[in-house]
């Protein structure tokens, strides 16, 4: 009898050992797997801290900030117009440095020798950033040819931004500003091109129809931007 109930205390002791013995492995394996989802969670919230500060540096450039459409052909190298009626916003993606493409844009007296409409052009007063030039345009169209003379006051902001105004000319008004942005093909890379923005609001002076007009502009201002677009990368080759 003392046997058995010896046996019998004995059980008891492992029964309750085992049951404590487990009872701690089980919560130690949960403790583990508690530390193992708070590390997952706290890289992932690190994660989401920092990704978008990423992402943002990768897509921040002036090309990048523009309607998908307008990107795409800018990359393809086409002149992007928008706007009517006298008021255009007109860019182009050039291959080139920031400074070559501030020397196409403020070499004046040489418009005539790179740019298809103008036949004249001259520096008439030069007083540091502030110059007025007169410029002189010969369109033709299919059934007429048009010539106009404006003479037209420019501060220059080197290097990024060129404010024009036409003070006397054919013109009823030429308002707006050249504006010039570094690209870079990636972040943190030099850059490598220039993004040229070109503002202008503009009103014939007397014309038999302003929608004409308009259409004839509108066809200049694209031409002049491919051809400054041109001229810009062939200087950054010499």
């Amino acid at each position: 009898m003392v046997k058995k109930g010896l046996l019998k205390l004995a059980l008891a002791i492992l029964n309750v050992y085992l049951t404590h013995t487990l009872r701690l492995m089980i919560l130690n394996s949960q403790l583990k797997k508690s530390r193992y989802l708070i590390a997952v969670l706290g890289g992932a919230i690190a994660l989401n801290m920092f990704a978008p500060q990423a992402t943002a540096k990768l897509f921040d450039g002036p090309v990048d900030k523009l309607p998908v459409l307008e990107r795409a052909a800018l990359r393809q190298g086409k002149v992007v117009l928008t706007g009517d009626k006298g008021k255009y916003t007109c860019r182009i993606l050039v291959n080139g440095s920031m400074d070559t493409a501030w020397q196409v844009l403020t070499d004046y007296d040489n418009f005539e020798n790179f740019l298809p409409s103008v036949s004249e052009s001259n520096i008439l007063d030069q007083q540091g950033d502030r110059k007025v030039f007169e410029q002189t345009s010969k369109i033709r169209t299919l059934v007429f040819t048009t010539k106009s003379k404006v003479k037209i006051a420019v501060t220059e902001s080197y290097p990024k931004t060129i404010a024009f105004k036409s003070v006397e000319g054919d013109l009823d008004s030429l308002d707006g500003t050249w504006m010039l942005e570094p690209v870079s093909p990636y972040p943190s890379a030099p850059p490598n091109q220039v993004l040229i923005t070109h503002q202008v609001e503009v009103a014939p002076a007397s014309t038999p129809s302003r929608s004409i007009f308009f259409n004839i502009y509108e066809n200049t201002l694209e031409a002049t931007l491919a051809a400054i677009k041109q001229e810009v990368e062939i200087r950054s080759i010499q």
